[in-house]
Parts: structure tokens; sequence; C-alpha cells
């Protein structure tokens, strides 16, 4: 009876050593996220916010600090929801990649697709916009600009991307210049302790390069950069659109489909974006975590934010009834 006393005791110490140290490497690991926040975070201000300071209390509690990797993670993606900015994450190394997990591009699961509903009818889904531009540019060339009186375009779901396909899905529906915005760096934060004004927004420099390496050039050199597509005078689409969104339509989508709505080039239906609109990029961590980190925060031609709002629809509908609510009106 003492052996098996014994035994147990052992079993008991042995386990609490274990999670002891498990705590320690958790906690070690939040505090590098942390620092790498406070490092390359764009605006160093959100970090004084209340939700932010409860947020990270939470996260080095005791109780956090104990779960298991599954339930640990899930609750930094609740908790997360709660702070001024988006575009926070931690990721497991392994599950990295330049699209999301549940969003390869395959045979089996194309990211752009689109169908003729009718002959007056065209029906475009678009996934995902971590993908080429040269998919949804091809795809629109199929489609035509006078084929079909009516273009369903569907970016339900759509999480964003790069800004490749936003522009190409853009300059198929105007020869307009579309002003896209700006965006703010570190930077200009640490520099300035206002937004820009209208004469500060007048001498930002202009996005050349719309590339990813473009992109990125901008964000490492920069205080800020405007981004204004030009004009062209290639044939357009004629007909009437509307682009289904729900809450999860997010990020890159998010700038195009105010730029649609406030131009009256497309009939947004559902429901609010995500609200989910700054520019962010992984850091590594540790051999087993990386952080996605936002680097640059967002304002449209107008001055206004896009994070944490989102984009209303014109029509306001179930998101799920949205195609079918479509395509009874224009029947």
């Amino acid at each position: 009876m003492k052996t098996l006393f014994t035994f147990l005791l052992s079993v008991l110490v042995l386990t609490q050593l274990i999670n002891d140290d498990k705590k320690v490497q958790r906690s070690e690991m939040l505090d590098k996220v942390f620092l790498t926040l406070e490092e390359n975070i764009a605006n160093p201000y959100w970090l004084l916010d209340k939700s932010f300071l409860e947020f990270k209390a939470l996260l080095y509690s005791d109780s956090i600090l104990s779960l298991n990797d599954q339930e640990f993670q899930r609750t930094f993606d609740q908790a997360r929801w709660n702070l001024p900015f988006t575009h926070f994450q931690i990721v497991k190394t392994k599950a990295t990649s330049s699209l999301p997990k549940n969003k390869t591009e395959n045979d089996n699961n194309p990211t752009v697709t689109w169908e003729a509903i009718d002959e007056k009818t065209a029906f475009l889904k678009i996934k995902t916009f971590s993908i080429p531009g040269i998919k949804v540019a091809k795809t629109l060339q199929e489609i035509g600009t006078d084929n079909y009186a009516n273009l369903i375009i569907d970016l339900r779901d759509n999480g964003g991307g790069n800004l490749e396909g936003p522009i190409a899905l853009g300059r198929f529906l105007t020869q307009k210049p579309i002003d896209a915005g700006y965006y703010l760096t570190r930077k200009w934060f640490i520099n300035h302790d206002h937004l820009p004004t209208t004469e500060d927004v007048q001498q930002i420099p202009f996005l050349q390069d719309f590339s990813y390496a473009g992109i990125k050039k901008m964000f490492a050199n920069e205080e800020a950069f405007r981004m204004v597509i030009p004009g062209h005078k290639n044939t357009v689409y004629q007909g009437n659109v509307y682009v289904l969104i729900n809450k999860w339509t997010a990020s890159a989508c998010e700038p195009l489909i105010d730029i649609f709505k406030k131009n009256n080039i497309a009939t947004l239906v559902g429901e609010t974006s995500c609200g989910g609109m700054l520019s962010g990029s992984y850091f590594d961590i540790n051999e087993e975590y990386k952080a996605f980190i936002p680097i640059a925060d967002y304002y449209t031609a107008q001055g206004q934010k896009i994070d944490k709002i989102g984009v209303k629809p014109d029509i306001e509908i179930n998101p799920a009834d949205a195609k079918e609510y479509i395509l009874q009106l224009i029947k």
C-alpha cells in the first residue's frame, strides 16, 4: 500500500512539473509575441487601449497558460476580436503558407469560378484574393463585357489576400481612376501626433508598383503611401453588378466594395463586412510559432477607417439568401 501511495505521489509530482514547464514555455512564447508586437505594430498607441491590457492579462493568467495547445489557440483567437485592431494572430509554423489552409488552390477546389445562370445573368465566385491577379483577369475575360445583362459577384467568406485580384476586378467594372485610399505605417505614428490632414494627404507619395514586392518596399521605406489605380480606355462591363457580402468578407475585399458602393459601381447585398482592413506581416517567434502583426493602418480616400467597422450593404438581407434574392429581383 505504501509503495502504491509513493508511486501515485510521484506521478502527481511529475505531472505538476510537466505542467509548470509548459506554462513557463508558453509564458516565454507570449513574451516574444508581445515584444515583437510592440516593436512592429503600425500604431503603438493601440497598445495603450484598455481592451489590449485586459487581453494581455488574460493570456498570462495561470488558468489560460495551463490550457492545452488547442484550447489556448481557441482562447487567443476568440479574445483578439475584442482588441481595437485586427490582423493579429499566432499560428503554428507548419500551418502557415501563402494561402490559408482551407483556401489552397487546386483543381478540385478552384478559387475563382463562374457560371451562366441563364442567358442574361452570370455568377462569379471568388473564394480568396490570395492568388495571382491573372486568374481573376482570365475569368473576367471569359465572362465578357457585353454577354450578360447582370453580373453577380460572390465575395461571401472571402478573407482577402493581395491587391492584384481586386485591381483586375475594379478595372473590369470602371474606366475611371480608382482612388483606393492610403496606408499609414509605423513611421507615420512615430513622427506625427495626428492623422493626415487633407493637405498632408496631397503630399503622400503614390504607390507605383502594385506587386507584392512593390507594396512591401513602400511599407519598409515610407511613412505613408496612396493607392490610386490609373484610369484606362479598355471596354468595361456594361450591365448591372451585384456583390454578395457577409461578415467574413474581409481585408483586401473591403476597400473594393467600399469603392463600388460609394461610386455606384455595384449594389452590395448581404450583411456588413468583417471590418478587418489593415496590412499585416508574419514574424518568427520560435521554432513552433509565428505571429501575424498589423504593420500598416488603412484609410479610405475620404479619410475613413474600415478596420473594426466594416462596409454596410446597400440591401441588408441574410447572406445565405442573398443570391436567390437577387435572382428574384432581376427576373
